[in-house]
């Protein structure tokens, strides 16, 4: 009895402590302005990167606009991270951008 009234205790323990951990997740939304952008397969390409990088959730890129709005989990990447990602589709990252957290 005492081995499963442990058991549970630890159990009840670990789900508390990963359920902290994703708590302190944040889901947030940039805007990245972007160079370079002519055409509708210029931001294709750029969403697909995007798209393709764990944690991002949601993409709309535009290129009449020159921006990227991205939404992702700044658990899983970070704004930085994504920068390198549209730079290395080719085009150029401005250096004005807008975050900020969806609660």
């Amino acid at each position: 009895m005492y081995r499963r009234v442990t058991g549970f205790a630890v159990a009840c323990a670990l789900a508390l402590t990963l359920g902290l951990a994703t708590a302190f997740a944040a889901i947030k939304t940039t805007t990245i302005h972007i160079k370079g952008m002519k055409c509708g397969r210029c931001s294709a390409s750029v969403s697909e990167a995007l798209k393709a990088t764990d944690g991002v959730q949601d993409v709309q890129v535009s290129y009449e606009k020159g921006e990227a709005v991205i939404t992702y989990d700044d658990q899983k990447v970070t704004e930085a991270k994504l920068r390198e990602v549209i730079n290395s589709t080719g085009f150029k990252v401005a250096e004005e951008t807008e975050t900020k957290a969806n609660r």
